[in-house]
């Protein structure tokens, strides 16, 4: 469904669409101790019946709908497809080039002071996904239980051996197959 920039009513009646049920309540029927339920017709439906199911059967039916963890349902299209975003950043990054290059006196805008809330969200992701994946929390200090925040990320192999000779670890443990990253972080009091 399209909503035209500036309709405030198309836009109000599909947000509540997104928020209705997906079952109607008020048409669902289940009596405590039976093991059956019945969704009735909408009212005005004259040939829709009322459909009694096992409880566990409808269940299954309503679970159905529910994706998979992780599955994406919503795929971008158009303008905000990634493929479409990707080429117009690289002819951004082209004509910037260009303009370099051409010019030696044209100097290119300096950087934004501040990054955007959306990018500083992007690059706190990264502990949420560690948690997710290996089950703790990077940013929680392992001895004072207290809170982290990341000074540097070392990436140069050679650095991250002589810190693991340092500490008298090694990169690769018994029941592991690859170690995480490896974050500088220091404890910071709230």
């Amino acid at each position: 469904m399209t909503v035209p920039a500036g309709d405030g009513r198309a836009l109000e009646a599909l947000a509540r669409y997104c928020l209705r049920n997906p079952v109607s309540l008020a048409r669902l029927r289940w009596e405590p101790g039976s093991q059956t339920a019945t969704y009735l017709p909408q009212t005005g439906h004259d040939g829709e019946k009322a459909e009694t199911l096992q409880a566990l059967d409808f269940v299954a039916r309503l679970l159905a709908h529910v994706p998979d963890p992780r599955r994406h349902l919503v795929h971008y299209y158009g303008a905000y497809s990634n493929v479409v975003r990707g080429k117009l950043k690289a002819l951004n990054q082209a004509q910037q080039a260009e303009s370099l290059a051409s010019g030696p006196g044209v100097h290119p805008p300096p950087p934004p002071a501040c990054a955007s809330p959306s990018s500083a969200a992007l690059r706190r992701g990264w502990a949420r996904l560690l948690r997710r994946v290996y089950e703790i929390d990077p940013l929680v200090c392992p001895r004072c239980q207290g809170v982290m925040r990341v000074v540097s990320f070392i990436t140069e192999g050679r650095v991250i051996r002589r810190i693991l000779d340092h500490l008298g670890a090694s990169a690769r443990g018994p029941a592991q197959d690859r170690a995480p990253p490896l974050a500088a972080a220091v404890p910071v009091s709230l």
